[in-house]
């Protein structure tokens, strides 16, 4: 079982598969491994904003949960399927719906909805994150994790892809729908490349899988450079196409029991909302140091992060309001009780305001100019079969 998911992360691109899943085979060449995930939080949420009767208060989430399909009709083609919980509307959504073709493993070709090749983060699954709660961020216009206009992660379309010299080298080139998603009318389409390289004659292992993980948890070492250029057309009503460009880096390495792991990355914007000379930045540090031995019933890890998100000269914003910047300051301690599939943590996160940001609406949708520094507390449960 575990030799025949190995093969099938290999095909499908999947980053960290569950340890277990329901296989159903129809035939000799055809099957779908059938998996379910969920992430249960609670957090302490500080302090927002300096408006009378605001308070903190401690809320209990089910985050997300997923029930995911993934096999192949035969040796060419592939498919993918995740249905995931929408907490905010109690009802289910598609986030991944795709068809793949294996030509070979230079030359694959996707077409459907899936996680767009930019950044690090749009191709990583929440369950695979080292911060897998991130604050809210009422006061940037833009988030600088997003891949277009709208936020998203995901987009509808066309990505070809493969691994030259058994994953030293990985491309993606994305042609998708853009901006909106499912709408009739539009008249604009988003182009995405994105190149990774990994020094595989040092004894690195490439991460050949469509999707990433921000740690392997020891199970590989890995070394991997990437770049990423995306451009999503806007309508010509609006104004101009949104542009972005991004670079990161992942390090890991086993030494005996010692697990250190590195990520760095910066994510540039321009004209983020297709108004122009609208920017949003970012620029984000992050480590672990896993024990890779039991300790009781699981292996500890801690990991702290830190990262600077600014939106430039916000459309239609007042002149001392134009720059918001947040910065986040985050500490997490992991229990791997099963690695990603049995997983206890327990994070702080501070976040701190620029005056312009918190002259802007804060994130509890406060009055603006009583926005305020806060922390918050999670503690996270997360399962996957």
């Amino acid at each position: 079982m575990k030799k025949s998911l190995l093969a099938m992360a290999a095909l499908m691109g999947v980053a960290t598969l569950p340890a277990h899943a329901w296989r159903v085979n129809i035939d000799k060449e055809s099957y779908a491994d059938i998996g379910f995930s969920t992430i249960v939080r609670g957090t302490y949420e500080g302090k927002r904003s300096n408006d009378p009767g605001e308070k903190s208060r401690l809320n209990f989430y089910v985050n997300k949960f997923n029930i995911t399909a993934s096999g192949q009709v035969n040796s060419l083609v592939y498919f993918n399927m995740n249905l995931e919980g929408d907490p905010k509307n109690n009802s289910p959504v598609f986030k991944d719906s795709f068809i793949g073709l294996k030509f070979a493993d230079e030359f694959r070709v996707q077409a459907g909805l899936m996680r767009v090749p930019f950044t690090r983060y749009a191709l990583t699954s929440t369950y695979a994150l080292l911060f897998p709660y991130t604050p809210p961020y009422g006061a940037l216009a833009v988030q600088p994790f997003a891949v277009g206009p709208l936020h998203e992660t995901r987009d509808a379309g066309v990505v070809v892809w493969g691994n030259v010299a058994e994953g030293m080298l990985k491309y993606y080139l994305g042609v998708t729908d853009g901006a909106t998603i499912g709408s009739s009318t539009d008249n604009k389409l988003a182009y995405t490349v994105r190149l990774q390289f990994t020094p595989t004659m040092l004894g690195f292992k490439g991460e050949t899988g469509y999707t990433l993980a921000d740690t392997y948890l020891g199970k590989q070492n890995v070394l991997s450079i990437g770049v990423g250029y995306r451009v999503v057309g806007r309508s010509s009503n609006i104004g101009k196409n949104t542009k972005m460009w991004t670079v990161d880096m992942l390090y890991e390495q086993k030494f005996g029991d010692i697990v250190p792991n590195l990520q760095v990355g910066y994510i540039n914007q321009k004209d983020t909302r297709g108004y122009a000379d609208e920017k949003a930045k970012q620029l984000y540090a992050q480590a672990q140091l896993l024990y890779d031995q039991m300790v009781g019933f699981g292996k500890p890890a801690l990991a702290v992060r830190f990262e600077q998100n600014k939106n430039e000269n916000i459309f239609g914003a007042l002149p001392d309001r134009n720059d918001p910047k947040v910065t986040r300051l985050g500490v997490w301690a992991h229990y791997y009780i099963k690695g990603q599939a049995a997983k206890v943590s327990l994070g702080v996160d501070s976040v701190s305001l620029n005056s312009e940001a918190k002259n802007r609406t804060c994130t509890d949708g406060s009055v603006s100019g009583n926005c305020k520094n806060f922390t918050d507390v999670t503690l996270l449960f997360q399962t996957q079969f």
